[in-house]
């Protein structure tokens, strides 16, 4: 084998580690797709808990006007 195809192979499975590849099995047979991530940005983060405290807030406001505290 010629030094560049080795180079060739080795890159090859360098960027198959790297990237998240997943095998589905679909009907047709097997695919490979590339999962996608999904970052936690600081706007997302400060909307999330946002959310969940008007949650929080809106379920002991409810538990209040039941009577179970």
């Amino acid at each position: 084998m010629r030094v560049s195809s080795i180079v060739g192979l080795l890159f090859a499975a360098v960027m198959l580690a790297i990237i998240p590849v997943s095998p589905q099995v679909t009907p047709r047979g097997v695919e490979l797709s590339v999962d996608q991530a999904q970052a936690v940005t600081y706007r997302r983060a400060r909307v999330t808990a946002r959310r969940v405290d008007r949650r929080d807030y809106r379920y002991a406001r409810r538990a209040v006007r039941r009577g179970a505290y």
